[in-house]
């Protein structure tokens, strides 16, 4: 595998926000201008003109289209940014029409941006204007997650909610996210991240204290499962999925960054990196490299040509019963489990009375790391355990089923 390499710096100022789009980057610096590349940072130009902005601070840097939109949060304004694309390329910077308060976080789907403007607000005019959109039944700071096209997802706190109708009706999708972690002196304090993984939904809760889970859902956020096998419990400041490869990194100088193609066999990927470069702001992949910020200073790339699927995973060394996904579920799981060598293996399911309700797996398998679905569709909700065994070896794992 390759290592991580510090990347060139814009002219004014470092790196403090980064987006991309196909292979073409955009970066925000501490001096508050915008920046682009089209050969993977070996050099930056400015977007448009130089914006007339305090010199120092950047909240927000984000694309919609042909626009691209800058935030600076500092003194009486104005806040609020737009350079639009044209036949001639970028620019002019202009500043929007609302200044009453700065657009410090953004969403969008195929059609839509979502920004908090005293409360959510939609626009379909690429900023031009902006529409209230009814707010979750919550009380407090609220935080944008993410914008699919279905549903859009926020928080407060660790209260996670979604909206189908653009707010008309909200649900309260929390579930275990809050309950899953660590106990006293720790709670759950909020969402770090949450990004999609193909059809998946990945999220970071911070429990404080530093440590942190990852959870996975199958069905839009309506149940949540546990991913178990990320190899830390430090937070999880950034996700990133790029070509079915997932990435995660963490706050910590200790343990870095981490990625895996299945959700269960994780691998560290911080080689070349000084501990006080692991920390993790924003993960970025083009098609090319992972960009990632968060260091002191430097901004770094790590080629993507060596975290291939077929090269990400290795062969396991021992038995592992992985937890299944999702869990809590209704009415399919996923059971993975890990053999380090070609075994007759077999899988059952009992229900809380320890009677067999299905053989999943009775065979000779290969070397590797499997996987099996139960449908659980003609079985009454409650507890249920899942059990390998092979030559000197067993493990159990509970699973819920809520209808």
């Amino acid at each position: 595998m390759s290592q991580w390499e510090v990347i060139n710096q814009p002219d004014m100022g470092t790196i403090s926000l980064i987006l991309e789009e196909g292979n073409e980057l955009f970066a925000a610096t501490n001096q508050a201008q915008v920046y682009s590349t089209v050969n993977q940072s070996e050099t930056w130009h400015f977007l448009a003109d130089t914006l007339d902005t305090h010199p120092y601070g950047a909240d927000l840097l984000f694309k919609k289209g042909n626009v691209v939109f800058f935030t600076q949060n500092v003194g009486g304004g104005p806040f609020n940014y737009r350079c639009l694309a044209g036949f001639a390329g970028w620019g002019p910077w202009e500043t929007l029409p609302h200044q009453t308060s700065a657009l410090i976080s953004m969403v969008a789907n195929e059609s839509l941006i979502f920004t908090l403007l005293d409360g959510i607000s939609i626009s379909s005019d690429l900023g031009e204007t902006w529409t209230a959109i009814p707010e979750p039944p919550i009380t407090g700071y609220i935080q944008l997650l993410l914008a699919a096209n279905d549903y859009l997802y926020v928080n407060h706190g660790c209260q996670v909610f979604r909206t189908g109708d653009l707010g008309e009706t909200w649900e309260d999708i929390t579930g275990i996210l809050d309950e899953e972690g660590y106990g006293d002196p720790y709670s759950c304090t909020t969402v770090l991240a949450m990004a999609s993984h193909g059809n998946q939904l990945i999220i970071s809760m911070y429990w404080g204290g530093g440590l942190g889970k990852l959870f996975l859902s199958d069905n839009d956020g309506a149940t949540w499962a546990v991913l178990d096998d990320f190899p830390v419990e430090h937070n999880v400041t950034a996700i990133a999925s790029k070509n079915s490869v997932l990435y995660a990194g963490t706050a910590s100088s200790v343990s870095g960054l981490f990625y895996t193609v299945d959700l269960v066999n994780w691998n560290d990927f911080s080689s070349g990196l000084q501990s006080y470069d692991r920390s993790v702001g924003q993960l970025v992949p083009t098609d090319e490299y992972l960009f990632k910020t968060g260091s002191s200073v430097n901004s770094h790339r790590i080629s993507l040509v060596d975290l291939s699927v077929d090269e990400a995973v290795g062969l396991p060394d021992v038995f592992s019963l992985h937890q299944n996904y999702p869990n809590p579920f209704n009415p399919t799981t996923t059971i993975a489990f890990s053999i380090p060598q070609t075994e007759f293996v077999t899988v059952k399911v009992y229900n809380i009375a320890g009677q067999e309700i299905t053989t999943l797996i009775n065979d000779e398998l290969s070397t590797g790391n499997h996987s099996i679905q139960w449908d659980g569709s003609h079985q009454p909700s409650g507890v249920y355990f899942v059990k390998i065994e092979s030559i000197g070896f067993v493990q159990t794992r509970k699973m819920v089923l809520l209808k």
